[in-house]
């Protein structure tokens, strides 16, 4: 090869490397700023593509997605003096790109992965301490439940036969059925107000010192430590447990009370069975008795007659039976050939 011509190669290669370097990029997710010799001269660049100085001014981009980051677990104190594991996450977006690349960069190179690592350290120092301040405002009902109010399960606790004599203390809380937390406001939630008074908290500082905005914070999960979780689950247990015997023998008692209601009415019913039968005998007797008199007072002669032949037939029913009698009694008094009493 000839010295113009590689010449010629080497002028093609740097014009390439000058044409290549002179332009640059802007995605549609991405946000972005012009540094010339580490000082910001362009910043919120828009997407397409944009010129530069080949070699002498350096592109910083970063990402300007939503970005969710999930804070690790942390040990909170509630008003109770309660310790309680709290996991949540942030949902966060670059701003002020400016701001962000110059405080979260620090002036440093085009490495948008290692800002993000320093952002969210950052946001998990700031989101700690304020959910620390608002756990220490509320107790373990509130920020597990939401409630203030205790929420009775409809299906083991009968609102209606509720106990009411510990509503007379003050400290006590208010219970409402599931339903009726259901239909309460989300002004009235606790737990939805904590998370909404660390964002508007967190929202302002971010903007201001990172050129964050920080587009939502959720708790994730309530728990209790590792430490105390075991007679935490032994205590439900035992009063799962406590319920269960109390039920049964709530059962118990209404099953004895529904089998003293039934012998009572059965004895009741038997009771009245008997004197209305009684009554009817005695009418029953009073009638034959009637019967028999009038028949007396029309022809005694025949109504003894009648009744020594119902004695007769009475004693005489088998023919095994065997009286031993004088033959001159009164029972034989109608015994004679003639069918005349003897005289």
């Amino acid at each position: 090869m000839s010295p113009r011509a590689l010449t010629g190669l080497i002028a093609a290669f740097f014009l390439a490397v000058l044409a290549l370097n002179s332009y640059y990029i802007i995605d549609e997710t991405e946000r972005a700023v012009l540094k010339r010799f580490q000082e910001i001269v362009k910043t919120d660049i828009p997407p397409g593509i944009h010129g530069k100085i080949p070699f002498i001014d350096e592109v910083v981009r970063v990402d300007g997605r939503a970005q969710v980051y999930e804070l690790p677990a942390q040990p909170y104190l509630t008003s109770e003096r309660k310790l309680m594991d709290v996991s949540s996450f942030v949902i966060w977006r670059v701003q002020d790109v400016q701001r962000y690349v110059t405080v979260i960069g620090g002036g440093a190179a085009n490495n948008s992965e290692r800002m993000k690592e320093v952002a969210h350290q950052r946001l998990n120092a700031r989101v700690a301490e304020l959910l620390r301040n608002e756990f220490a405002k509320k107790t373990v009902q509130e920020v597990v439940a939401g409630r203030k109010e205790v929420i009775a399960d409809a299906v083991v606790l009968d609102l209606d036969e509720l106990d009411v004599s510990a509503a007379a203390d003050e400290d006590a809380p208010e219970v409402i059925s599931a339903q009726e937390a259901g239909e309460l406001p989300p002004s009235e939630d606790a737990r939805e107000h904590l998370m909404v008074s660390v964002l508007e908290q967190v929202k302002k500082s971010a903007i201001d010192d990172f050129g964050i905005e920080v587009v939502d914070i959720r708790v994730k999960q309530v728990d209790w430590p590792d430490e105390v979780r075991g007679r935490v689950f032994e205590r439900m247990r035992a009063e799962r447990a406590r319920d269960a015997a109390r039920h049964r023998s709530e059962g118990r008692e209404g099953a004895e009370k529904i089998r003293a209601a039934a012998e009572r009415e059965r004895t009741v019913l038997l009771a009245k069975a008997y004197r209305d039968a009684e009554l009817i005998r005695g009418e029953g007797d009073a009638e034959a008795a009637s019967i028999y008199a009038e028949v007396y007072t029309a022809n005694p002669e025949f109504y003894n007659f009648y009744r020594s032949l119902q004695a007769y037939r009475e004693s005489f029913s088998e023919k095994s039976d065997m009286l031993l009698l004088d033959a001159e009694s009164d029972f034989f008094e109608y015994f004679g050939s003639s069918g005349a009493p003897r005289k």
